[in-house]
């Protein structure tokens, strides 16, 4: 999207002399002879840079400029004046301009002077962005070589080269939906633009819209200046609409105008606003039920529903676990100050009978876990959760060995072996302490860790089904 660039200037041969230079230097170039109509095309559309007359009929360059800085409008302004002087131009800069020009002045300097002002907006608007743009961390990249790994990649590149149809990205929690989302964005001809995420279920109702369309001074009871929203913050870049099913009835139809129009107003203002936004948008609900019961909009619904990806849950990406868990280990492991570089056969096996109920999340977040109990080379079964070793000695053979992490000898556990006619709970329950036991070598302390129980508790429980208590 070409820089928009405004000028204010009552001299007909300067404003069609600046209009025809900037046009021929690629910017999309709009000259007005007053304050007035430029106040106005301010308030229906963002501009990156303003060249303003001090002299202007009815409301003067100074005061124009005061009234777009009060307004929260980040249009650079400059200045035109043929009679510079010192208390003009402290003036105009406190009012909240750039720089000024002195009339006359050669078309070499402007040119100077907007390639300055344009880096200046760039800059203000990269910190902008920064306050609301979610950057991903180390495991942001998508990683993966499965069939549904490979449709889901092939889908979003496809999606991503439409710049400007929305996308809906379905798929449970923790599957990495933003992450498809930032894919969007990166892949598309968008990719210089801001990348602004929301997320619908964070904030109430009020609010939400506030952060979203922006506000005007006075428009509600703490709205003490004006302030832009992430819509505008976004433009020509991606809005990223997070948990959209979350988002109330009474906002959606404002949303659905947003998007269709590529308009909206500011809380409080009468005026139109444009921008230039693509909008994806994520959930992990069924937005079709929810349509049903009356819950979401059926317009929005199929609005958004051009472009849907559908994010597949980790059981369905069993040949990526392993990947994943590697990605994640080798990307935390510095930081966190571990020497792990592997993980054991059984965690292996474990991880892929796994289900995996919280996706990708669960398992970056287990493997950040594991790394901060790791103390050697390799992360073994005694740093995951019971949880997962409960669910994962119910579908291993019994008799299986396990290493211990202290002399490496195999101990079988030691009630393993004998054939499991009692299928009782207590049963089970005394199993699985024997089999933490063995694998602890005796350590009573290290298994009622492992066990997430304090030793007091592992020692009652040990006199309760006859099993020695003391180390």
């Amino acid at each position: 999207m070409n820089e928009r660039i405004l000028i204010v200037e009552d001299d007909d041969t300067l404003r069609l002399t600046l209009h025809e230079f900037l046009s021929q230097q690629g910017f999309d170039t709009h000259s007005v002879a007053t304050a007035e109509i430029g106040l106005q095309l301010v308030q229906q559309q963002p501009f990156h840079l303003a060249l303003i007359d001090l002299q202007l009929p009815g409301i003067s360059g100074l005061d124009m400029i005061k009234m777009m800085t009060g307004s929260g409008d980040d249009t650079v302004k400059v200045v035109m004046t043929a009679n510079p002087q010192v208390g003009t131009a402290i003036a105009t800069l406190k009012a909240g301009a750039y720089d000024y020009l002195s009339k006359p002045f050669d078309l070499a300097e402007l040119r100077a002077l907007v390639a300055r002002a344009m880096e200046l907006r760039q800059l203000r608007h990269e910190v902008a962005w920064r306050r609301v743009h979610s950057e991903g961390r180390s495991d942001a990249r998508m990683v993966g070589s499965s069939p549904a790994f490979l449709n889901l990649t092939a889908t979003t590149e496809r999606i991503a080269a439409a710049a400007q149809v929305p996308v809906l990205i379905l798929g449970e929690s923790g599957t990495g939906k933003e992450h498809v989302a930032q894919s969007i964005h990166r892949l598309s001809a968008r990719a210089s633009g801001p990348w602004v995420t929301v997320n619908c279920s964070a904030l109430p109702e009020g609010l939400l819209e506030s952060e979203m369309f922006g506000h005007e001074k006075g428009s509600f009871t703490d709205a003490r200046q004006a302030r832009k929203g992430l819509l505008e913050l976004a433009d020509g870049g991606t809005l990223f609409l997070d948990e959209i099913g979350d988002m109330s009835l009474a906002l959606q139809p404002k949303l659905l105008r947003a998007i269709e129009t590529q308009t909206f107003r500011r809380l409080g203002s009468q005026k139109e606003t444009q921008v230039n936004v693509r909008f994806v948008a994520a959930t992990h609900r069924n937005l079709p039920e929810m349509v049903a019961q009356g819950t979401f909009r059926q317009d929005l619904y199929y609005r958004l529903n051009v472009g849907t990806i559908e994010v597949p849950p980790l059981r369905e990406r069993r040949e990526d676990i392993i990947g994943l868990a590697e990605h994640f280990m080798h990307s935390f492991a510095p930081t966190i100050g571990c020497a792990a570089q592997d993980l054991s056969e059984e965690v292996r096996r474990c991880f892929v009978a796994y289900r995996w109920p919280g996706n990708i999340r669960e398992l970056r977040n287990l493997i950040e876990r594991a790394l901060i109990l790791c103390s050697g080379k390799m992360i073994g079964a005694a740093q995951l959760p019971r949880e997962m070793l409960n669910l994962f000695a119910e579908t291993s053979p019994m008799t299986q060995a396990i290493e211990t992490p202290g002399d490496g000898r195999c101990h079988a556990a030691c009630s393993a072996d004998r054939e499991l006619t009692d299928l009782s709970l207590a049963s089970a329950t005394t199993r699985h302490i024997e089999r933490v036991l063995a694998r602890c070598d005796g350590n009573k302390t290290r298994a009622a860790e492992l066990l997430g129980i304090s030793r007091l508790t592992l020692r009652s429980r040990l006199l309760a089904v006859g099993l020695p208590a003391e180390e």
